[in-house]
């Protein structure tokens, strides 16, 4: 009897699938890394973005609302004035974002004293700044008309 032609064929192909089998494990190891690295991927740019603190926790008036952060503003513009000889003249809520507390002030007096006063205001910590603000001559000094703002 003789044997088949397709014998060597057989043969020839089980020494090809010994050969290439390590090599054809690897590359599905290799792409399920690489579906694992993409559905990561995928995950994380799907997840809610993170807030970034615009300051640390140090600098930041720690102040469960903005009118608890207004207050313990008023209260520092208070004694700052009080401190130089500073006539508040107003102190009122303002405008301003999620996170942070504005108020609007105004205060009158010499003119060192005002200057004095917004200079230790923005010095102290935590952190409070005047986002804008505008000093013109009145009889007997100058006013000082401003919005302070600080991180809740």
């Amino acid at each position: 009897m003789r044997p088949s032609p397709l014998v060597p064929g057989i043969g020839a192909g089980l020494v090809m699938l010994l050969v290439t089998a390590p090599l054809t494990g690897d590359a599905l190891g290799d792409l399920a890394g690489a579906r694992e690295r993409r559905a990561q991927i995928a995950r994380e740019a799907t997840a809610p973005a993170q807030a970034i603190p615009i300051v640390e926790k140090a600098s930041r008036l720690d102040a469960p609302d903005a009118a608890a952060a207004r207050a313990m503003m008023m209260a520092r513009i208070q004694r700052l004035a009080r401190a130089g000889g500073v006539l508040v003249e107003e102190t009122s809520a303002a405008e301003a974002p999620d996170g942070l507390a504005a108020l609007r002030i105004r205060v009158s007096g010499a003119e060192k004293a005002v200057v004095a006063l917004a200079d230790a205001f923005e010095r102290e910590q935590p952190l409070m700044r005047l986002r804008s603000w505008r000093i013109e001559p009145v009889a007997g000094g100058v006013r000082l008309t401003g919005d302070a703002v600080a991180v809740q």
